[in-house]
Formats: structure tokens, C-alpha cells, sequence
């Protein structure tokens, strides 16, 4: 099944085109890993699937993406709802400048949440992303305070708490250290089988370790995209096998 899909997308930056009639299906409840090479479009096409793009006044949006086949680009599309049912984990941890309890309350103070409501999901999402435990005693404490690690799972309860469909995940492992990464990997790992998770990576071996499809990039072009089993083990493209070999990018 597919909840998100992407249709002849095409993306300039003023007169430089950085996407070129990209198509592909995202699996619905797996894990999608965008790869390649530095500049060749991962971000700009992770940003075109919630709208973000649009934070820059020289971008200009051809083509498609559909949410439950509806064309979120299409006029009056209501853009804050695309966005809570598209949530974005950021490369690097950006806690709000206020508690870590605030934090997560959020986007649910934003949906009219009730403070019963409100302390019931804190919770079940800092438990759900294995902060509960270190926080529970000083909720009350800046966001700031807590490590890297803990600041990218505090980003994730706050993304998750809104109750999005999708997750993107640009690099959001990339700023960590190799313990706090890992314990991402795990968390997005176990959350595939409730959202549909979209992630970016320069890694290839995250990508083989996470990934059920994966989509390769080279130059603002889609050249590859596969189950993660035939992509790895049997690429089609000769670009794809160069990449993977490390003899390119």
C-alpha cells in the first residue's frame, strides 16, 4: 500500500533545477531511505513531501506529491495540516527554548488538547522514545540541558505526540554520537510498523540496516529505486553499482 506518492516532481532554485521528474511510491508502514551522493537532491525532494521548501522564496514546485492521493501542492490545501501529518526529525536536535515537558506539549497546546490530555501523551511519548526514565523528575527543566541524544529523542516525542502519519528523517543521526545513533536507529526501526518512515542518509550501511525500499539520487535524478533485498544485492543500474562500490560520490 501506499499513503504517499510522488508524481513528475520537479524543483528549482531560482534558475537552478535540483529535482527532475522524480517519481516513486513510498511504502506505507516501512521504512523509505533516500542515498547518494552530497548535492544530488536527498533533502530538497525529503523537503518538497511536507511542504517545507516553501520557507524558501526562490523555490519553485512542478509536479505532484500525493497524501492519500490528494495533491498537497493543490490550492487551498490547508499547509499546517500537511504538516502535522507529515512530521520532520531534523539533523540536528533543535529543542524549543522552554521545559522539556513544554517541549513535547507543544503541537498538542497548538490542537486544543485538554491538560489531562496533554500529560497523558508527554509521558507515553517520552517513554515511547526511552527518555522517560532519565526526565520524569525535572520535566520542568530547559530542554537545553539534556545531551545531544537525549535532545534528538526529545525531537522525536514532540514530532511523534501530534500523532503524524509520516516521519521524515533528514540525517538525523548525523550530528550524534555512535551510541546516541544507535539508539535512533532502533527507535525508528520499531516505529515502522506504525508510520510510514521517509529518512535521508549518507550512510550506506544505515541504509542497510534500516531500510525495506531504498531510492537512489545522482544529480537531481531518481536513477534506482527497489526493495532494499534487490537494491543492495542485485542494482540494475551501472551508477547504482558504482555508488555501492564506493568507486563514485
Amino acid at each position: 500500500m501506499y499513503s504517499l506518492a510522488v508524481q513528475n516532481l520537479n524543483v528549482w532554485y531560482g534558475g537552478q533545477q535540483a529535482l527532475k521528474n522524480i517519481t516513486v511510491d513510498f511504502p506505507e508502514r516501512r521504512i523509505s531511505a533516500i542515498i547518494g551522493p552530497s548535492g544530488c537532491g536527498k533533502s530538497t525532494l525529503l523537503k518538497s513531501l511536507n511542504r517545507l521548501l516553501e520557507l524558501n522564496e526562490s523555490v519553485r514546485v512542478e509536479g505532484r506529491v500525493l497524501l492519500d492521493g490528494e495533491d498537497i501542492y493543490a490550492p487551498g490545501v490547508d499547509v499546517v495540516e500537511v504538516r502535522s501529518r507529515i512530521g520532520l526529525l531534523a539533523q540536528k536536535p533543535f529543542p524549543l527554548p522552554m521545559s522539556i515537558f513544554d517541549n513535547v506539549a507543544y503541537g498538542l497546546r497548538l490542537q486544543g488538547r485538554n491538560k489531562r490530555e496533554i500529560a497523558e501523551i508527554v509521558e507515553a511519548q517520552l517513554q515511547a522514545v526511552g527518555l522517560w526514565d532519565e526526565v520524569k523528575d525535572r520535566l520542568k527543566a530547559p530542554a537545553t540541558g539534556l545531551s545531544g541524544g537525549q535532545q534528538q529523542r526529545l525531537c522525536l516525542a514532540r514530532t511523534l505526540a501530534v500523532r503524524p502519519e509520516i516521519l521524515l528523517c533528514d540525517e538525523s543521526t548525523a550530528s550524534l554520537d555512535p551510541i546516541s545513533a544507535r539508539g535512533i536507529e532502533e527507535l525508528l526501526a520499531a516505529l515502522r510498523t506504525h508510520y510510514t518512515v521517509i529518512m535521508v542518509t549518507h550512510d550506506i550501511e544505515q541504509a542497510r540496516r534500516l531500510a525495506d525500499f531504498v531510492i537512489f539520487m545522482w544529480l537531481g535524478e531518481l536513477i534506482e529505486q527497489a526493495p532494499a533485498g534487490d537494491f543492495f544485492d542485485a542494482p540494475a543500474a551501472e551508477l547504482t553499482q558504482a555508488y555501492l562500490a564506493r568507486r563514485i560520490g
